[in-house]
């Protein structure tokens, strides 16, 4: 979480969508800035809202004072990257299931979906959310891949050209290889993520969320 309430956003750091990168880049102007313990780094929307608000309405900022904004990955592509990401050698040896060296991405997705140990718990439309129905709580969403869109709306806010400092990306080259059957599962799990993706894609990678939507 990168709190730049002065320049009117805050920027909720969604897990595998440049947030070591945006933390690295927008330090220098952030007022409240979280980095280093995931749990706080990566607070979602429904923990901002109900811990954070309080705290910034304290210093003087009202909810209404500041956007609330997050990047946004295209769903296959987000799961893929937690994949790569977990199959670097730190994690070989540890006894918590989390290496993905000898897993493949079929396998790694059906643990996603079925809530298996080991497999990633959470989701992107989770994240933006106030409850448990998926009611989109923040206010701006940007499309990661479209980053001339976020980038120059950053630097609009912040008045001045931003160059981002590139961090943490994964190295791994495996192929990320899906099966008919399990691609079909996966676009029935995410189907409030593509929701919410097609929103992103017919708004041009910028989508102001109206008020109370729920993805399908």
């Amino acid at each position: 979480m990168i709190a730049l309430p002065a320049h009117g956003f805050v920027m909720l750091s969604m897990p595998k969508c440049a947030s070591t990168t945006l933390v690295t880049t927008l330090k220098g102007h952030a007022e409240i800035l979280m980095r280093v313990n995931p749990r706080l780094k990566h607070m979602n929307c429904r923990t901002f809202t109900h811990r954070m608000v309080p705290v910034l309405q304290g210093a003087g900022y009202e909810r209404s004072d500041y956007e609330l904004v997050t990047l946004f990955r295209e769903p296959v592509s987000w799961l893929e990257s937690w994949w790569r990401y977990r199959q670097r050698p730190a994690l070989k040896d540890k006894a918590d299931g989390k290496w993905t060296g000898e897993t493949s991405f079929d396998d790694f997705v059906a643990a996603h979906i079925d809530g298996a140990p080991g497999g990633i718990t959470g989701r992107q439309a989770r994240f933006v959310a106030l409850d448990d129905d998926l009611t989109i709580g923040v206010d701006r969403i940007f499309a990661l891949e479209a980053a001339d869109v976020w980038q120059s709306w950053i630097a609009q806010r912040l008045g001045q050209q931003v160059d981002l400092v590139t961090k943490n990306w994964s190295t791994s080259t495996a192929t990320a290889a899906l099966s008919d059957t399990m691609r079909t599962r996966l676009l029935e799990h995410y189907a409030p993520e593509y929701d919410i993706y097609e929103q992103l894609r017919s708004a041009g990678g910028s989508w102001a969320v109206p008020s109370g939507y729920r993805p399908g």
